[in-house]
């Protein structure tokens, strides 16, 4: 048998001999007129210290204190456990009150306002704590590991970039490519279907599975498990990598396999009120918080469950179900991971973070919502119109989140939820977990900390100091705090001393264990309720005492309320919270700024050939105004396909060729489908044109054209969009991803013919 590894070094050492290579290499290269004269030196590229710990951070998403059963939660997380069993649990950690803001300031250790994220980068506002464009001074985690010789992966949602960014076109300056990611592989929204995601591979749409059992986080972890066990293939020692892992759980919508969904059928038929009751117990009995706590009581919007009917209750508990499913299937997925890394040896070695992005989300009202995108429409769903989803609900034909009351008890033992600065917006869990470098295992840390903190942190325990410079620029200091201090001292003081909060009006600041909050919008589903901005109604709480906020002392200590506001204005002029706004006055300047590109551009949109994944955000806009299209085809025998879409099943619009005839096809907010089709068969090549005449909210007339012909007119009624149609689905021309508009056909239902010239000549502002 031939040893060819014998022979391959064998012919290599003739080679350099009979070239006269030296093979002695100088730290300098020596270099003279041919390579016969000169000395290579060696080649030298940034590689990690020996040992280098891999990191992987889970960010969940709308998950609250109380929901993990580590922190006295009723939703199975067996992995999750596991991972907290071999090291510590934060219960002072805090993030900011929306998920754009906290992720950008998770990856950048800096404040949410000074990355120019105050708000959620959907409502991108021309203010520099607003602006969404993370500025290149504020290098990321993944920019300085990848110095340091990490491999760097993003997977799932990303979401804090501009959204007119979030298209094939670029640029990709916000994008993870341009943070500091070798690869990426998720979503460009602020949320997923969960069966039929709009996902992205590095820079390029990637279509999914043709599954019936396909979701969206079970493919995020085989994503994940590609990308680190790709590293083998260098056939040397593995670089350690850093792992970025944001899933759409538990973001509405609320979806989950039909096993799962099953596993949790009547264990919340007692109701949210029983429910913060055994939570609270539960965490007191982990340490985690006072024995002497107290629960808030329910805020404005939540029922008590005694005073629920019926059906509403049994609607509830299904709502709780759905969640609770999918948060649950979510460490299933997570436990494979782990169990990937286990067999490569490499768990040990791997720090790993488990967080989430702000407390429990209420946006889905008092009644919760069968789906979400009534919600960003300023439309709420009653107990029957919800009811009537029932059997469907955390399946593929809702797309759903549960009710304010279950915001609240998932927030236990804190008051309010996502999108307010009170501790149920904020205060989050942290689990960081390395049984190499970590001694303490199952231990809790009262350590006041923020999620700017997590990048200091690991930087640190990494042993990778802060790069001076990235990608040519001179970086900003870090605003962050590392906690490495507390991994092995659990009484050590606070490091941080500290930090201010800030959303739409929603304000608070925190120092030395006190706690000034300005409630602004706490009925944080309804974006039309606009409170003018004021500075009356501070509240006080002394946290050492009152860790809950339950006591408002604000009248007892005037003097140290001033103190606070003094100090909130001090830190909002540094980390550029001002001016303050909210939601109305954001998307007012957002409907403002459309407008004016709509005038300059005339109103007039041309594109080439076919177009895929373009965000509502970067396409004409007829989501929300009255327009003309005309579209140059040829269909062939029997054109077959998609010939124009935006949205998808839960609200949008499309136009279609079914068997060769031109079918309008308009789903209304509340999931409802109204079809327009022509009486004759197109073949060949010819003009469709659709024109779409808005007549209010709630009024459409439409009319379908071939050769400038009117084939078919009808009028529309019911809850037009006059926002958005979707977060996540998208304007396309020649397919129709994600879920279509049009039922019976399969996405992306590309059209079989080809497509000239498309012309959109926008015509009126929405009423």
């Amino acid at each position: 048998m031939i040893n060819y590894f014998r022979l391959h070094g064998s012919l290599l050492a003739l080679a350099a001999g009979l070239a006269g290579i030296s093979t002695v290499l100088s730290a300098q290269p020596v270099i003279k007129r041919t390579i016969d004269e000169s000395v290579e030196a060696p080649v030298v590229r940034p590689a990690a210290r020996q040992g280098s710990p891999n990191i992987l951070i889970w960010m969940i998403d709308d998950m609250g204190f109380g929901q993990l059963s580590a922190y006295g939660g009723l939703v199975d997380t067996p992995n999750i456990d596991r991972v907290a069993a071999k090291g510590l649990r934060y219960a002072n950690y805090h993030s900011t009150p929306i998920c754009s803001a906290s992720r950008a300031s998770l990856l950048t250790g800096r404040n949410s306002h000074e990355v120019h994220i105050g708000g959620h980068s959907a409502m991108a506002i021309g203010f520099p704590g607003q602006d969404a464009l993370v500025p290149r001074s504020a290098g990321t985690i993944a920019e300085n590991l990848r110095q340091a010789g990490y491999r760097t992966y993003a997977v799932g949602k990303w979401d804090h970039l501009p959204p007119r960014d979030a298209s094939a076109a670029g640029p990709f300056t916000y994008w993870p490519s341009g943070q500091g990611f070798d690869r990426f592989y998720g979503f460009l929204s602020y949320d997923a279907d969960n069966f039929s995601p709009l996902l992205w591979s590095d820079h390029s749409p990637s279509p999914i599975p043709a599954d019936d059992a396909y979701h969206l986080s079970g493919d995020m972890a085989d994503q994940a498990i590609a990308m680190i066990r790709a590293r083998s293939a260098a056939g040397t020692e593995r670089a350690p990598f850093f792992l970025y892992w944001a899933t759409g759980a538990s973001h509405s919508p609320h979806h989950a396999p039909d096993d799962w969904l099953e596993r949790y059928r009547g264990r919340f038929d007692a109701g949210w009120d029983v429910a913060r009751a055994e939570i609270l117990a539960r965490q007191k009995a982990m340490g985690l918080i006072p024995a002497s706590a107290e629960l808030p009581p329910r805020p404005e919007g939540m029922k008590a469950w005694a005073d629920l009917t019926p059906n509403e209750r049994k609607l509830h508990a299904r709502g709780m179900e759905a969640f609770a499913a999918q948060l649950a299937h979510a460490d299933h997925e997570f436990g494979r991971m782990l169990q990937a890394l286990e067999e490569q040896g490499e768990l040990d070695n791997t720090i790993i973070v488990v967080t989430s992005d702000n407390g429990a989300s209420a946006e889905g009202a008092p009644n919760g919502t069968y789906s979400e995108q009534l919600m960003a429409n300023g439309r709420f769903a009653t107990a029957d119109e919800n009811l009537e989803h029932l059997a469907e609900w955390g399946r593929r034909g809702t797309y759903p989140l549960y009710a304010v009351g279950w915001a609240v008890t998932g927030n236990t033992p804190f008051r309010y939820y996502k999108q307010t600065s009170f501790e149920g917006g904020i205060r989050v869990p942290l689990i960081i977990t390395w049984p190499k470098g970590i001694g303490a295992r199952g231990e809790v840390r009262q350590q006041y900390a923020h999620i700017s903190d997590v990048m200091p942190t690991l930087l640190e325990a990494a042993g990778v100091t802060l790069a001076p410079i990235v990608n040519g620029v001179r970086q900003q200091p870090v605003s962050g705090t590392s906690l490495a201090y507390s991994f092995s001292q659990a009484a050590a003081p606070d490091a941080k001393k500290v930090q201010y909060y800030e959303m739409y009006g929603n304000r608070s600041i925190w120092a030395d264990g006190w706690k000034a909050v300005m409630p602004h919008r706490l009925q944080t589903w309804d974006f039309k309720k606009q409170s003018p901005l004021t500075e009356q109604g501070w509240q006080l709480f002394d946290q050492r005492r009152d860790f809950n906020e339950l006591h408002d002392v604000a009248a007892e200590n005037p003097r140290k309320l001033a103190e606070l506001r003094k100090l909130f204005d001090r830190e909002a002029r540094k980390y550029n919270v001002f001016p303050l706004t909210n939601t109305g006055a954001a998307q007012r300047l957002m409907a403002a700024k459309a407008e004016a590109r709509l005038t300059q551009s005339g109103g007039l949109y041309r594109y080439q050939g076919r177009v895929d994944r373009v965000p509502e955000a970067l396409a004409p806009p007829i989501h929300t105004h009255s327009f003309a299209m005309r579209m140059a085809i040829d269909a062939g025998t029997r054109g077959h396909g998609s010939l124009m879409a935006m949205g998808g099943k839960f609200g949008g619009l499309g136009l279609y060729l079914r068997d060769g005839v031109p079918v309008l096809a308009v789903r209304t907010m509340d999931g409802k489908l109204a079809v327009l089709e022509a009486p004759n068969i197109v073949t060949g090549k010819h003009e469709i044109g659709l024109r779409f005449d808005r007549l209010g909210p709630e009024r459409a007339r439409a009319v379908i054209l071939v050769d400038g012909k009117e084939v078919a007119a009808s009028e529309f009624s019911g809850a037009l969009s006059v926002f958005i149609f979707s977060g996540n689905e998208t304007f396309d021309i020649g397919s129709d991803p994600g879920t279509t508009v049009l039922d019976g056909v399969a996405m992306p239902f590309a059209f079989n013919g080809s497509i000239g010239e498309t012309e959109f000549m926008v015509t009126s502002p929405a009423r």
